[in-house]
């Protein structure tokens, strides 16, 4: 399974002391990032070797990327 995550964002986050034991985000989908905000729970349905792209709101579907 992939994902598509377009960031807008350009500058660094500098964590501030009291997000200390906060988890990551590794999914890429959270609104919070870098921290997790159970998004993650979103991909639970995607398949294998499948690639999705998500929407603001978190709806995927699935797409392909056709090599030219």
């Amino acid at each position: 399974m992939s994902r598509i995550v377009i960031e807008k964002d350009t500058k660094p986050y500098k964590p501030k002391p009291e997000d200390e034991g906060d988890s990551l985000c590794m999914c890429g989908l959270s609104k919070e990032r870098p921290f997790c905000d159970g998004s993650h729970h979103k991909i639970k349905d995607e398949k294998e070797g499948k690639l999705y792209q998500y929407d603001k709101d978190g709806n995927a579907k699935e797409i392909t990327i056709e090599d030219n």
